[in-house]
């Protein structure tokens, strides 16, 4: 299996879940390049993301954010300018 972040080598390896499922030790995956964790529960997760409740939907958004503009910024003015 190839890291989904690195495309590294992952390797399996046991978790502590001491939270939610109920069971001690969990199988997954973790990359020996970076270091990236998929186990089950992380596949789950990321398929089927919460959907918190009273907040709109990101795709309901109907105006996205307006981009960030530099002119103006002090980090654009030469030593002697300041």
């Amino acid at each position: 299996m190839h890291c989904p972040r690195c495309a590294g080598t992952m390797v399996v390896d046991h978790f502590v879940d001491l939270a939610t499922s109920g069971e001690i030790w969990m199988p997954g995956w973790r990359c020996l390049m970076c270091g990236e964790v998929i186990d089950p529960l992380i596949l789950q997760n990321r398929q089927e993301p919460p959907v918190v409740p009273g907040r709109p939907c990101e795709q309901s958004h109907p105006h996205p954010p307006a981009p960030l503009s530099m002119s103006g910024s002090k980090s654009s003015r030469t030593r002697s300018q300041a």
